[in-house]
């Protein structure tokens, strides 16, 4: 009971102490925030219980502070209420299962669970556990979920694997809400409910061992945290719009606004909190914060500088800690790129590796099959967007498909484990097509009436 609390008070709390926001993205930002500090604390070998202690102060207090005084407060929007059932009933099974089984996933128990319950034991990011006393084979996972586990457990004085599973739990209801929040603003409340709830019951995301909210993967969290970055671009883009007039229009009154109001350095700055916990949650984190760094640059134009000092700082950071500890089993990327060209043999396999995956119908159904066909439609209701949305998705692709090439592991192996998992981190452009191609589709309905 103390982990839940902890979960879903705290770190939406310390989301809010930065600006009044919908419950799931706060609760993302928390969760980033909490880690990205905690991280930083530790690198500067400041005690991680003093640097807790601080932020829950003042994340706690500012958080409180935000919701009870600030007058300038996000308007809620309503939402079918088919969509916003269907959303809630995994998310409600799923409940139960989290009170009342334990982890059985081997990667959560094996490698980001442990990392927990050693940070909480040694209150510390590079103590014994890290320096070689447990062989971690992944020693070099960055470890920003793991940081938040340990918070709860910690809070919590209890190392048991049940107490971690709400963390998990909350990372998926929470990346839901942010959809239906995020594609509501920009395409249409009902294009919002209907992804949050597409989102939920794509066993990928719910049931499946390697990756799901059943598991403790970082994946969730590293699709939820691009997430983010990815509709900080398209607001950037695609201004909220009202859908019968195409017009942007003000949030709070539903009426056409000046686009000058929409605070674009505050989106620059979000944009850049969103790739620094992307660096530090999954060793995928820092090629795909690089892709929409590059992205950004043709969006926020002067203003990327902002995102390029965050991202800088994170990576930053993970390199020092690196450093400080002994390397596990993982591949070195760097090292492994100049081998490219002699391991061309290897470019049927990567080429073919996604699109063999999207057509598992046990783990995505038919959903990438509609994705492909959302794109094409949407395309005729705002290319600019539908062209950002496929430039994450095929980018991030490449660069998977490249490690695919270069790696030393057996390819068909390496392909088996995680093409479903890597194809997670890029949900949130998919459902925007989606979305996008949906609003085609009802307008061409309309026209031929």
């Amino acid at each position: 009971m103390i982990g839940l609390v902890v979960t879903f008070v705290i770190f939406p709390l310390v989301g809010w102490s930065i600006g009044r926001r919908s419950i799931g993205e706060a609760f993302l930002f928390g969760a980033g925030l909490t880690g990205t500090l905690l991280f930083l604390a530790g690198v500067a070998h400041v005690p991680l219980v003093v640097a807790l202690g601080l932020i829950v102060v003042w994340g706690v207090g500012s958080g409180v502070w935000e919701l009870m005084h600030r007058s300038r407060t996000p308007q809620l929007t309503s939402h079918p209420w088919l969509p916003t059932i269907l959303m809630c009933v995994p998310l409600i099974a799923l409940t139960f299962v989290a009170a009342i089984t334990p982890l059985s996933d081997f990667d959560g128990r094996a490698f980001w669970a442990l990392k927990a319950k050693g940070i909480a034991h040694e209150r510390a990011i590079d103590g014994p556990f890290f320096r070689g006393a447990t062989l971690d084979p992944r020693n070099h996972y960055p470890i920003l979920i793991p940081l938040d586990g340990a918070v709860i457990l910690g809070v919590a004085h209890d190392s048991d694997d049940r107490q971690l599973r709400w963390l998990y739990l909350g990372l998926l209801a929470a990346f839901a809400l942010l959809v239906r929040e995020r594609i509501g603003r920009l395409v249409s409340p009902a294009a919002g409910a209907w992804c949050a709830a597409l989102l939920v019951w794509v066993p990928q995301f719910a049931v499946e061992p390697e990756g799901s909210a059943l598991s403790a993967y970082s994946d969730i969290a590293l699709a939820a945290f691009a997430a983010g970055a990815f509709f900080e671009l398209v607001e950037e883009v695609l201004p909220p719009r009202d859908l019968a007039t195409s017009q942007p229009r003000d949030l709070a009154t539903s009426q056409p606004r000046d686009l000058a109001t929409s605070q674009p350095r505050d989106r620059a700055i979000r944009f850049g909190l969103w790739l620094a916990f992307l660096v530090l949650t999954k060793s995928e984190g820092l090629p795909f914060a690089l892709v929409l760094l590059v992205i950004g640059a043709f969006v926020f134009r002067k203003r990327i500088v902002i995102p390029a000092i965050t991202s800088v700082i994170a990576a930053f950071a993970l390199y020092v800690w690196r450093a400080r500890i002994p390397a596990g089993d993982e591949e070195d990327i760097l090292r492994m790129l100049p081998t490219v060209f002699q391991k061309l043999h290897h470019l049927g396999d990567a080429l073919a590796a996604f699109p063999a995956h999207m057509s598992l119908f046990p783990r995505w159904g038919l959903f990438w099959i509609a994705v492909v066909i959302a794109a094409v439609l949407a395309w005729r209701v705002d290319r600019r967007a539908a062209r950002l949305a496929i430039s994450v998705i095929l980018a991030m692709l490449a660069v998977y498909a490249g490690v695919y090439i270069a790696t030393e592991w057996v390819v068909s192996d390496l392909i088996a484990v995680t093409a479903d998992r890597l194809l997670m981190h890029v949900i949130a452009p998919a459902l925007f097509l989606l979305a996008l191609g949906a609003r085609a589709a009802v307008r061409s309905s309309w026209n031929r009436d």
